[in-house]
C-alpha cells in the first residue's frame, strides 16, 4: 500500500530535504505547487498529484453542527469517490450499514448529507455539498429497505389499551367444545335429540345435565349424513358426557356415531412443576393414570424453540379431582411429590368485527364504515365489497388477516392482557381462615385498598407551659367526669331504694289496716257474745 506524504510542506522541511539529499534538484514553492509529479527518494515512490494543504477545522458553530450519518460526527474527511484513486478499494461493512439504518431509519430515504471530497488532479480544496444537492450517498439502499417506513401512519399509531371489556371478555369466554354426533338420516330434530339425551341420563344415572344449545351443523355432508352439535353449559355435564359409554345407543330411534371427540379445555387442566427432563415420560404417564383414574392426557410442555421444559400438563375429567389437587398444591407420582398449579391458557383477545380494532365490541364501535379483515379496506357494506384477496393486516401491515392471532400486535396485546388477568387473580386469592372460626367471611383483605395513614406530626414543644396546663385541665375534667358518673350511679341507686321503701311501706300499711280490721271484728264478736250471756 502506498504511503502519502504529509501535505504540510513548509520551508523548514524543504531545507532539511535539500541538505539530506543532494541529488534532488532544488525547486521553489511555486514549482512544487504547479508540479503534478513528486518523487520520494526514501520510499522510492512517485506521486502523481499532491494533497492540498490541510485547513484548520473551524470551531463548532450553529451552521456546521449537522449530523453526518452518526450521532457523533467526526471531523475526519470521508473516503474520496474520485476515480483517480485506483489503488484504494472501498469496503462495505454490512453490520455498520445496518447500524446506520437503525439510527437514521426515521429520516426520509432520499435525504442527503454533506460530504467531503478531495480532487487530487485539480488540486482543489475541501468542499461541502449542500443539503439540497443531488444525493451521492444515501442512507438506505434497495438491498436493505427499512420496512417500517412503508406505513408512516402506522408508525405513529397509538398502542391498544387494555380495556375493561377486553378483560371481562377474556375472563368469561371459556366455552366448552361441542359434541358432534352424526346421523345417516336427516329426519331428526334438535329438540327431540336434546330431550332424549337428558331423559336417558336422568333415568339411568339419576343425574341432570345442563345443555347450552343444540343445533345443526352448517357443513354439507355426503350420503345423506346429518351432523348435530351439542353444547354443554357446565364442567360436570361436560366431564360426564366425555365418557361415550354414558350416551344412549339410539337417539330419536336412530343409530348415530361420534366423528370426533372434543378436546379438554384449560379450566380442567393442571400444571406439574419441576419434572425432570431425563425421566421416562411413558412411565410417568402410566404412574399418574394408575394413581388418578380421571387423568385423561399427560403432555410435556415446550418453549418457543420447541424444546422440552420441566412443566407437564395434565388434562382431567373430574372437576372434584381438580379442586382436590389445587387445594393440596401437590401431586404424588411414583413416591415423588411434585408441586402443582392451575393451567392458564393465553387470554382471548377481543377484536371488533366492524373496524377490526382491539379492545371493544361492535356495539361500542364509533366507526361508520366496515373494514375488510382480508385487505383492510373500508366500505359501507362488506356484502357488496369487492375484495382483492390480498391479505394485509391493518395493525402491522403484514400479509395476514387483521384478526389473525399470529399478528405481532395481537400477540403483544394478549401478553399484556394475560399479565393483567394474572395480577387480578393473584390479588383476589382468599386467605385461609382458622379452623375454629365459626363465621364464614366472604371479604378478602387487600392492602392496596387501605393505604397507611401519615404519621402524627408533633411540631409542638413538650415543655410548653400552656400545653402542660391544658393537659392538667384535661386530666381534672376527666376526674370530674368520673366523679359525676359515680354520683349519677349512686343517685340512681338511692332513687331505687326510695321506690322500694315506699312499696314496702305501702305493704306494711295494708297489713296494719288488715290487722286493725280483724281486731275490730274480734272485739265486736266478743261484745256480742257477752251480751247474749247476760240475757241468759
Amino acid at each position: 500500500m502506498n504511503n502519502r506524504t504529509d501535505p504540510r510542506n513548509d520551508q523548514s522541511n524543504t531545507n532539511t530535504k535539500k541538505n539530506r539529499y543532494n541529488d534532488e534538484p532544488p525547486s521553489s514553492d511555486n514549482d512544487k505547487a504547479n508540479s503534478n509529479v513528486y518523487h520520494d527518494q526514501i520510499s522510492n515512490v512517485v506521486f502523481h498529484g499532491r494533497m492540498p494543504r490541510r485547513k484548520t477545522i473551524p470551531p463548532p458553530i450553529s451552521s456546521n453542527m449537522q449530523l453526518i450519518n452518526s450521532p457523533a460526527p467526526s471531523p475526519r474527511r470521508l473516503r474520496s469517490s474520485d476515480g483517480s484513486d485506483d489503488e484504494y478499494v472501498e469496503v462495505n461493512n454490512n453490520k455498520k450499514k445496518k447500524r446506520i439504518q437503525k439510527q437514521t431509519g426515521h429520516l426520509h430515504p432520499d435525504q442527503t448529507y454533506p460530504i467531503l471530497d478531495f480532487n487530487l488532479n485539480n488540486n482543489c480544496n475541501t468542499t461541502t455539498a449542500p443539503h439540497s444537492s443531488v444525493p451521492t450517498h444515501k442512507v438506505t439502499s434497495p438491498a436493505q429497505p427499512v420496512h417500517h417506513l412503508a406505513n408512516p401512519l402506522h408508525h405513529h399509531q397509538e398502542r391498544p389499551q387494555i380495556t375493561r371489556e377486553s378483560t371481562r371478555y377474556a375472563q368469561t369466554r371459556y366455552p366448552f367444545p361441542q359434541f358432534v354426533i352424526r346421523f345417516n338420516s336427516s329426519n331428526v330434530t334438535t329438540k327431540q335429540v336434546s330431550e332424549d339425551l337428558i331423559e336417558h341420563v336422568k333415568l339411568k344415572y339419576q343425574k341432570t345435565i345442563q345443555l347450552a344449545n343444540c343445533r345443526t351443523s352448517n357443513i354439507a355432508r355426503v350420503n345423506n349424513e346429518h351432523d348435530l352439535l351439542i353444547y354443554i353449559k357446565d364442567s360436570d355435564s361436560f366431564c360426564f358426557l366425555l365418557d361415550q359409554s354414558t350416551w344412549p345407543t339410539k337417539l330419536c330411534n336412530l343409530v348415530y356415531t361420534f366423528p370426533t371427540s372434543p378436546s379438554i379445555q384449560p379450566q380442567l387442566s393442571l400444571i406439574i412443576k419441576n419434572v425432570d427432563l431425563r425421566i421416562d415420560l411413558e412411565d410417568f404417564i402410566d404412574d399418574i393414570k394408575a394413581s388418578y383414574s380421571h387423568v385423561k392426557n399427560v403432555i410435556r410442555m415446550k418453549n418457543k424453540f420447541q424444546n422440552n421444559i420441566k412443566l407437564v400438563k395434565i388434562e382431567l375429567t373430574s372437576p372434584s379431582l381438580k379442586e382436590q389437587l389445587l387445594n393440596s398444591k401437590k401431586i404424588i407420582v411414583n413416591h415423588i411429590t411434585y408441586d402443582i398449579d392451575e393451567y392458564l391458557a393465553p387470554a382471548t383477545v377481543l377484536i371488533c368485527s366492524r373496524c377490526m380494532a382491539i379492545g371493544h365490541f361492535k356495539s361500542q364501535c364509533k366507526q361508520i364504515n366496515e373494514t375488510c379483515k382480508t385487505c383492510g379496506e373500508q366500505c359501507v357494506d362488506l356484502k357488496l365489497h369487492n375484495c382483492s384477496q390480498v391479505e394485509k393486516c391493518i395493525h402491522c401491515q403484514q400479509n395476514h388477516k387483521s384478526n389473525a392471532l399470529k399478528c405481532p400486535v395481537v400477540k403483544s396485546y394478549r401478553a399484556e392482557l394475560t399479565k393483567k388477568i394474572l395480577d387480578i387473580n393473584s390479588r383476589s386469592l382468599p386467605k385461609p381462615m382458622p379452623k375454629n372460626n365459626i363465621f364464614k367471611y366472604n371479604y378478602t383483605y387487600d392492602a392496596s385498598n387501605f393505604p397507611p395513614l401519615p404519621h402524627a406530626q408533633s411540631n409542638f414543644n413538650s415543655n410548653n407551659p400552656m400545653m402542660i396546663k391544658l393537659d392538667d385541665l384535661i386530666e381534672k375534667m376527666t376526674e370530674v367526669k368520673e366523679h359525676l358518673a359515680t354520683l349519677a350511679i349512686n343517685n340512681e341507686k338511692f332513687e331505687q331504694f326510695i321506690q322500694d321503701k315506699n312499696q314496702h311501706d305501702d305493704l306494711t300499711k295494708q297489713q296494719i289496716d288488715s290487722l286493725l280490721n280483724n281486731d275490730n271484728a274480734i272485739k265486736k264478736r266478743f261484745s256480742s257474745t257477752q251480751f247474749t250471756n247476760r240475757k241468759t
